[in-house]
């Protein structure tokens, strides 16, 4: 599974902010993209990258057991 097919496993909004993010968008982009005040993008972000991290891993068959 590519990055592209990892990303579609995220939930939307995840998903959504890590591809705008990536894009080269900034905090009050992404924000109003998902209605949400822009000090929530940087930990929204962060959870993205955890989640994606993980499913990652586990294509590799290292899940973390969770």
């Amino acid at each position: 599974m590519d990055r592209t097919e990892q990303i579609r496993r995220l939930p939307l909004a995840l998903a959504v902010a890590l591809r705008l993010h990536e894009a080269g968008a900034d905090k009050t982009l992404i924000a109003a993209a998902l209605a949400i005040e822009p000090e929530g993008v940087g930990p929204l972000l962060q959870l993205a990258r955890a989640k994606l991290d993980r499913i990652a891993r586990r294509q590799l068959g290292g899940g973390d057991g969770a």
